[in-house]
């Protein structure tokens, strides 16, 4: 990873896979900072094997996107 590069917020859901004896299986959300998007799905794998019994091959990820800030500028006329 670049030193350049400015971390962005990614909002990132995903699930176990389902099985028997878990038909619904809850769903975990996270934000995450990284710099793309290829950084934040492979990060929030990491938090959630370390919070939850978790694993990148028995789940999936169902969402993730950018959340975008919009800075507004105020201007005082006088």
């Amino acid at each position: 990873m670049k030193a350049s590069d400015t971390p962005r917020e990614y909002k990132v859901v995903g699930r176990c896979l389902p099985t028997p004896k878990s038909p619904v299986p809850p769903l975990f959300r996270m934000p995450i900072f990284a710099p793309n998007h290829v950084v934040a799905k492979s990060q929030f794998w990491y938090f959630v094997s370390q919070m939850k019994k978790m694993k990148k091959s028995s789940g999936e990820i169902i969402l993730r996107h950018m959340c975008v800030l919009f800075l507004i500028a105020s201007v005082h006329l006088i």
